[in-house]
């Protein structure tokens, strides 16, 4: 068992190396092929007609990305990327041979060939790569990739401006093709130890623009790309038209552009090696997204103010190392929470599809400005489009991270797992477990059973007695507080205290079938300790909560009272069905109570009350009680009722219970089932929990609990398909988190 796991982890080390460098021959071809084909273009036409052929390239890759994103749900990522590599190498090759016939042709077919393969190429490789790595371990490597293909930036930078000078500018094609010819390689070596869901189909019955349309983090994804890439257009118009009218055409032209590439590559590799990581992890994934709008704001102010190809050289890469280091980095963690089915439909529509409608509005704006205005006031037109695009952008990271921790806990969503008896420290185990009583459990149809019997003693009692006031439910339970019942005589309430007082089974059963007035309810909290009689009594009980749950949590606090541990254990139980504020109140005062089994069971309440009434605790309180429980009480954790566990039974229950008080302030479903994944042996379902942890969790409070998580004993499935079902179950996507539970700058808020 843990052999594999190490397996696992050594086979996704070998593969960040080998996506490292096929990460590098993508952004080197990408860099060198930018610099040919905008060297080639401009030699053969003119830079007004620029914008029209941006428009034309835009519009036939968003016809070929359609295409690409069935093709991605068919054969998944790890198929499609060395393909990819593969075509791409060969058209540079077929391109080499028709420019040297034609120039013109081949200016045209290089244009249209970077436009469809470009963007498609890039979203599809980083779909191989978050579909490789669960998102915990995605963070951990994304640096190394992206950091490769920074390097790659800078090699493929250093070939165009060398070869500028020593060779013509179709004779670069032959070297991309080259290039193209290492990233399919790298590519391949690195499918060697992944996953087989990793290159398995997964298609959905929903086209990609309909999962886009119904999920709102998709939409928001959607417009971020939108807004950068007419930004992007606009910013090409303003180099390309500075860059001819100081440079002429031909190898001039395209030594600049190298030298421009080479630039920015190497701006991009100090970027991602000083700021990206710091950034993430202090700024999380929508704060690092958002520099880039406020990078690309502050350098188009500057070309107001200094005027000139230096600026507009500054502006256009500024926002193209921003991009490529920052913005890259965070937008493509964005994806990993996602089901495959979901992502692969919809991640190229995105990334090109969305890409290149920016493309054709960015350009068409150019033409209609051209065509409107004055060369005096485009410029000063054109910023003030980007600072709007900017602006849009910068609104739309901050809906971003809402939208990443609703992924993150679709993937986590509870589903249908058939769970052992044997796992009973498992959080949704003891939740079912705290519905009954801990020495009468039953199975769920016997439970069933219990009730209609309960609810057939209730109608004949009613029948026996007459009506009697309905019973409170949560919003009217203050209300029923200040009502005062009917009083039955003195005799009847003494004789149903005898009766519950007696000892003798029968009497007690009856008096605990009849209504209890709240009056006398103190005697049947006593029966709590009588494992005959704690089922009834406990059913009795909630039935009164509401009017006398001040009695309750005065009992379950004060042991000055004469109740049990064993009593005050299995009150919450009953307080359960009283949610008011004062019972809010109380069973967080409990949760410091000495004994760990109280504690224990309180927490269990308190998560339930929380998610059905709605009432709010902070997060700073509990948090604060969690770290106690980790720094004062794990002394606690190993006294089960008279005896003393070993320690690895001990961690488990501490960190169950740990993970029951999170579940009071955080979302219930995805945190139990991230307990669960934790312990499993699988390393992507750890990874993916881990991961809902770091974004979820206060930095302090994460910092002191993952040390213990990480020494949960691993289990290995106990059936054959079990790990099938739990990797279903943390990809399924029903319904969205009530609220965030973290700011993007990592500052706690209140729940």
């Amino acid at each position: 068992m843990a052999e594999g796991a190490a397996e696992q982890e050594r086979a996704a080390e070998r593969a960040s190396w080998a996506l490292a460098i096929a990460s590098g021959a993508l952004i080197a071809q990408h860099v060198a092929g930018r610099s040919t084909r905008d060297a080639l273009y401009l030699s053969q036409f003119d830079v007004s007609t620029l914008p029209a052929a941006m428009i034309g390239a835009a519009a036939v890759s968003f016809v070929a990305v359609l295409g690409a994103s069935r093709l991605l749900s068919r054969l998944a990522p790890a198929r499609v990327v060395p393909g990819t590599f593969a075509v791409a190498a060969a058209l540079f090759v077929a391109e080499w041979a028709l420019a040297r016939v034609d120039e013109k042709a081949a200016a045209l077919v290089v244009y249209a060939h970077t436009a469809v393969f470009g963007a498609a190429a890039g979203s599809a490789f980083w779909s191989l790569v978050n579909e490789r790595f669960d998102p915990y371990t995605a963070k951990r490597v994304v640096g190394r990739i992206a950091g490769g293909g920074t390097v790659g930036g800078i090699v493929g930078g250093l070939i165009a401006w060398r070869a500028s000078a020593y060779v013509s500018v179709a004779t670069m094609l032959a070297l991309l093709a080259g290039i193209n010819v290492v990233g399919a390689v790298a590519t391949l070596s690195a499918r060697r130890g992944e996953e087989p869901r990793m290159s398995a189909p997964a298609e959905t019955k929903e086209s990609g623009l309909r999962v886009i349309a119904d999920m709102p983090y998709l939409r928001h994804l959607a417009v971020l790309v939108f807004a950068g890439a007419t930004a992007q257009a606009l910013l090409d118009y303003m180099l390309s038209a500075q860059a001819t009218s100081n440079f002429g055409k031909g190898p001039q032209l395209l030594g600049f552009f190298a030298l421009y590439q080479l630039g920015v590559s190497v701006v991009t590799f100090a970027a991602q090696a000083g700021l990206v990581r710091p950034s993430l992890e202090r700024r999380g994934l929508a704060g690092t997204l958002s520099l880039h709008p406020a990078t690309v704001a502050g350098a188009a102010l500057l070309t107001v103010v200094l005027p000139g190809l230096g600026s507009v050289v500054v502006l256009r890469g500024a926002e193209a190392a921003a991009r490529n280091s920052l913005y890259r980095s965070a937008f493509e963690l964005l994806y990993t929470p996602l089901p495959p089915a979901k992502k692969r439909a919809s991640k190229t529509i995105i990334d090109v599809g969305v890409d290149r409608i920016g493309t054709a509005i960015g350009s068409g704006a150019i033409l209609l400005l051209l065509a409107l205005v004055a060369a005096g006031t485009m410029h000063l037109i054109l910023v003030g489009l980007l600072l709007g695009l900017m602006f849009a952008s910068y609104v739309v990271c901050g809906w971003l991270h809402r939208g990443y921790v609703d992924a993150l806990a679709f993937s986590l969503k509870s589903g249908a797992v058939d769970l052992e008896a044997t796992s009973a420290q498992d959080l949704d185990t003891r939740r079912t477990l705290a519905e009954t009583t801990a020495l009468l459990d039953r199975q769920k149809l016997l439970e069933k059973i219990g009730e209609l019997q309960r609810v057939k003693r209730e109608r004949s009692a009613l029948a026996q007695t007459g009506p009697r006031t309905p019973e409170a439910t949560p919003r009217d339970a203050p209300a029923r507080e200040a009502l005062p019942a009917p009083a039955p005589s003195d005799d009847a309430l003494l004789h149903q205290i005898a009766q519950l007082r007696s000892g003798d089974p029968p009497a007690v059963r009856a008096a605990l079938a009849r209504p209890l007035d709240p009056r006398v309810a103190i005697h049947a909290v006593y029966l709590l300790d009588d494992d005959a009689h704690v089922r009834a009594a406990v059913t009795a009980l909630r039935k009164v909560a509401p009017r006398v749950s001040g009695m309750l949590i005065d009992v379950l606090l004060d042991a000055r009272l004469g109740a049990s541990e064993k009593v005050r254990r299995r009150l919450p139980r009953v307080l359960k069905a009283s949610r008011s504020r004062r019972t809010v109140d109380g069973l967080i005062a409990a949760l410091e109570d000495e004994s760990f089994e109280v504690r224990a069971q309180v927490a269990l309440a308190l998560a339930q009350i929380v998610e059905e009434s709605g009432e709010r605790i902070t997060r700073e309180k509990v948090f604060d009680i969690v770290l106690r429980e980790i720094s004062e009480r794990q002394a606690d954790w190993a006294v089960a009722r008279g005896d003393t566990l070993d320690a690895e039974r001990a961690l488990v229950r501490g960190v169950s219970h740990l993970f029951s008080l999170l579940q009071i302030v955080l979302p219930r479903a995805p945190v139990a089932v991230a307990l669960r994944a934790l312990r499993s042996d699988d390393v992507a379902l750890r990874g993916t929990a881990h991961e809902l942890l770091e974004v979820v969790l206060a930095p302090r409070v994460r910092d002191a609990l993952l040390p213990l998580v990480e020494r949960l004993p691993r289990t290995a499935p106990s059936k054959p398909d079990d790990a099938t079902k739990l990797a279903a179950e943390l990809s399924r996507s029903h319904d969205a988190l009530p609220r965030p539970v973290v700011t993007s700058s990592g500052h706690d808020g209140d729940a």
